[in-house]
């Protein structure tokens, strides 16, 4: 199973595109994950009701891109600013994922 640590991320939202464009080609946000200066992979946000891709992996490069509804990019930002460790990690196209690693309970972030 392919995981690597995100310590850094890099953002894009298109202003060109439809939040009601329901292609699975055509992404509206975009977030770049980095582990150091290493290029990781992507997640991106396709809008509500979009059929969206499996997750694919790039081992050659060491790269993982994974795909999510727009509903979802409120919780990923949140994920990145306030969780550390952070991984993206793929098993299938139909099991891979942004993941947090373990933190204690009543932290109260």
């Amino acid at each position: 199973m392919p995981s690597y640590n995100v310590d850094g991320y890099s953002l894009r939202i298109w202003s060109s595109r439809a939040t009601t464009n329901l292609s699975p080609g055509t992404a509206v946000a975009g977030i770049y994950l980095y582990e150091g200066t290493k290029y990781r992979g992507y997640a991106y946000f396709f809008p509500d009701g979009t059929p969206l891709a499996p997750a694919v992996l790039d081992s050659v490069n060491g790269r993982v891109y994974v795909h999510f509804n727009l509903s979802q990019f409120h919780a990923v930002m949140e994920m990145l600013r306030t969780e550390s460790p952070i991984f993206v990690y793929f098993v299938s196209p139909t099991n891979a994922a942004l993941r947090s690693g373990k933190e204690p309970t009543g932290e109260e972030e």
